[in-house]
């Protein structure tokens, strides 16, 4: 029975590695991606790619921008916006 249940549970975190991040954001232009956000960081995930960015300091919402500023994460509520690289989603809103 043991064996059985260890073989579960390997299967099922093996699962939800793969499986998409817990939130998933809408664009305007349809542009879709997932993250993950917590106290500290968000964790963001577009096709392949994934991202860790700590969470700074902002006067409203949550802001998570990594020091190069090459990834940032801007959230209120359920509306976000995303800066990937030199590219900026606006107006996404959580599903």
């Amino acid at each position: 029975m043991k064996k059985v249940m260890g073989i579960c549970l390997v299967s099922t975190l093996v699962t939800a590695c793969s499986s998409t991040l817990p939130h998933q954001f809408t664009c305007e232009d349809g542009f879709v991606f997932d993250a993950m956000v917590t106290s500290d960081t968000a964790v963001i995930r577009i096709n392949d790619v994934q991202r860790e960015i700590p969470r700074i300091r902002a006067a409203s919402g949550a802001q998570y921008e990594s020091e190069d500023k090459e990834t940032g994460l801007y959230t209120k509520g359920k509306d976000a916006m995303l800066v990937w690289d030199e590219l900026s989603y606006r107006d996404c809103v959580m599903r």
